[in-house]
Formats: structure tokens, C-alpha cells, sequence
């Protein structure tokens, strides 16, 4: 097997660069044009989202905050596609490893753990809860060969409503008036890297999830498995791969890759469980924008570190847009719908001309 950094690949990281470099440049002219549309002047436009996003101590907390389950999301997307397998299911994910989360906090409040022990077995409770919403999918690919899209889709509205009932119901805080539930207990919070400016420890966290799942996909005979899985089935079927071991591996790390954002969510942000945390009733869509930046980022953990980055600065500072140059609050869909298109475009015309 070979090392991830071999020639090869390092000629074709150069030409990614080359590529996502005039992704860039088209990107920032479209945007730029976007906004003159509107009457706004670009260079305030531009110096607006970076001060809102990257200026303030406050702006670069709330970046991290967003990256954390951007880069989560996105990874679980990312690693499901590498080995042929569609995970749309980010979102209810999510809402399932924030489930097991609030279930620890709250299960276990009553021994008084300490923060060292507490916040592990809530993530824990959250990558577990997540790993089995991914499960699912996968023993009904196996067993009954129905397409993990569909049930992935449709575990969303379940976990969804999972929280709507918990929400309002048993673990209802009679106090928010909202579907939000009681805090988690103190010990059950995830410490703060930024404590003056609200900024947890999140984003550490998904950087050790992005270089293990590097490490496993670049360093590990399961991760050749996978990879030679999405890259042609029926070859890999051939050379001995047993195809149904492979999905039962590839939808639970994917689920527990979601459930981790969805606790760090809870413990570390939010430090209660509440509906619209994401998904079409929440204002993040993490689900949606994972999608978008797995594609961006080339199905490779570097890749979609750079485009969560960029994503959650747009998310922070698109919106100061509205009040610095009136642009409507949506406008961040737009420049993320740029982005996309750009790089599609660019990565388009590289390849016709190879």
C-alpha cells in the first residue's frame, strides 16, 4: 500500500492547488459582481465578513464554534462517498449524538462526576447514539439492499421528531416556554479555549477526528479496503473485499462522525439539547452545507478542513452583510452557492483539458 505523500500524489495535490487557486480568483469576481448588483461597495463587503468573522476575538470564537460540526459533518459525507456510499443523513445524526449526549448529562447527574469524566461519556454517549442512527442504514444496505439515501433521508425526520418529543416533553425545561430542554449539569460542559469569548474545545476535537480518519483511510489495510470499495466494487468484490463488512464499517463511522458534532453541539455550545440545532428547522442546515463541502473538498480530509474553514468564516460574517451594505440576510447561501459552482466549473475544465 502506498504512503499517502507519494509523487504521484503530490503532483496531483499541486494541480488541486492550481485548481481550487482559480476556483478562488473566479469566486471572489463573482462575488464581487454579486454584490455591486446590490449597490454595495466590495471592499466593504469583503473587509465586513472577515472583521465579523476573523477581526474579534467574539467573531473568531463563533468561526470555531460553526467549523466544529461544518468539519464533522462534512467528514462523515466526505468518508461515506470515498467508499461508495451516500450518507444524506448528517442531520439526523447529529440530532442522535446530541440525544445520547443530553441522555448521559442527564442520566448521570445524580453521581456528581467530575468534569474529566463526565464530558467523555457524554461525547461518548453522542459518537454511540450516532454510530447506531448510521447502523441502520447500513444493515438494511446488507440485508435487504435498500439505498442508504432513502433510509438516511428518512432517519432525519425521525431523529427530528425524536427531539421535538424529549424537547417538549420529559426533559422539558417548563421555564424556556420553547422546545428546548433543561441544562446539562456544569461538570457535563465542554471546557472553553476561548472562555472570555465563548469558544470551546470543539474544534480540537474535530481536528483529531479529520487526522484519524486521514491516518485510516492513508495508513490501514481497512482504509485500502474502502477506498479500492469506492473506487470500483466489482474489481474489489473480485480481489477478495468482502463489499456487505465494508458498509457495516464505512454508515456507523459515518453516523459516529455526526453524533460527535451533535454532542460537542450540546455539551459545548448550546449546553442543552433543543430542536432546530440543524436540519430545515434550524437556521445551521449543517446537513446540507456538509454535502456541499465533502464535494469542495475532494472526498480528502485536508480538503474539507480548508472548505469547512472558509464556510463557517461566510456563515460568521455573511451575517454582518445585511447591516454594513443591505444585503439580504440570505446572502451567504449565495456566496456559498458561488463557491460551489466555481470550483465545479474550474475542476470541469481541468479535466477536459487532461
Amino acid at each position: 500500500m502506498k504512503g499517502a505523500w507519494s509523487e504521484e500524489d503530490r503532483r496531483h495535490a499541486a494541480a488541486l492547488a492550481a485548481t481550487y487557486a482559480a476556483a478562488a480568483a473566479l469566486a471572489l469576481l463573482a462575488a464581487a459582481l454579486f454584490i455591486l448588483a446590490f449597490g454595495g461597495s466590495i471592499r466593504v463587503a469583503f473587509a465586513t465578513v472577515l472583521q465579523a468573522s476573523l477581526g474579534t476575538w467574539g467573531g473568531f470564537a463563533q468561526t470555531l464554534n460553526k467549523f466544529c460540526p461544518l468539519l464533522l459533518g462534512s467528514l462523515a459525507v466526505a468518508f461515506g462517498m470515498r467508499g461508495g456510499h451516500f450518507n444524506i443523513g448528517v442531520d439526523g445524526q447529529i440530532y442522535a449524538g446530541a440525544i445520547g449526549m443530553a441522555a448521559v448529562a442527564f442520566g448521570l447527574e445524580g453521581l456528581n462526576l467530575p468534569w474529566p469524566v463526565f464530558v467523555p461519556l457524554g461525547i461518548l454517549g453522542g459518537v454511540l447514539a450516532g454510530a447506531f442512527w448510521g447502523l441502520i442504514p447500513g444493515v438494511l444496505r446488507v440485508r435487504y439492499r435498500v439505498s442508504e439515501i432513502f433510509v438516511t433521508v428518512m432517519l432525519n425526520f425521525v431523529a427530528l421528531y425524536l427531539v421535538d418529543y424529549l424537547a417538549n416533553g420529559p426533559w422539558n425545561d417548563p421555564l424556556a416556554g420553547d422546545a428546548i430542554t433543561v441544562p446539562i449539569p456544569k461538570s457535563a460542559v465542554l471546557p472553553q479555549m476561548l472562555p472570555k469569548s465563548g469558544g470551546h474545545m470543539g474544534p480540537l476535537i474535530a481536528l483529531a477526528a479529520a487526522a484519524g480518519i486521514y491516518f485510516m483511510m492513508s495508513r490501514t489495510i481497512i482504509g485500502y479496503e474502502i477506498r479500492a470499495v469506492g473506487d470500483n466494487p466489482t474489481a474489489a468484490r473480485f480481489g477478495g473485499i468482502n463489499i456487505n463488512r465494508i458498509t457495516l464499517v464505512i454508515m456507523p463511522v459515518c453516523g459516529a462522525l455526526s453524533g460527535l458534532a451533535g454532542a460537542i453541539e450540546v455539551s459545548g455550545f448550546h449546553q442543552t439539547l433543543l430542536l432546530g440545532l440543524t436540519g430545515p428547522t434550524g437556521a445551521p442546515n449543517y446537513g446540507a452545507m456538509s454535502i456541499l463541502i465533502a464535494v469542495i473538498g475532494r472526498r480528502h480530509p485536508l480538503g474539507v478542513i480548508l472548505a469547512a474553514a472558509v464556510f463557517a468564516i461566510l456563515m460568521v460574517g455573511s451575517d454582518s452583510l445585511q447591516r454594513s451594505i443591505g444585503l439580504p440576510g440570505s446572502a451567504v447561501f449565495v456566496f456559498q452557492a458561488i463557491i460551489v459552482l466555481t470550483v465545479l466549473y474550474v475542476e470541469a475544465r481541468r479535466q477536459l483539458s487532461t
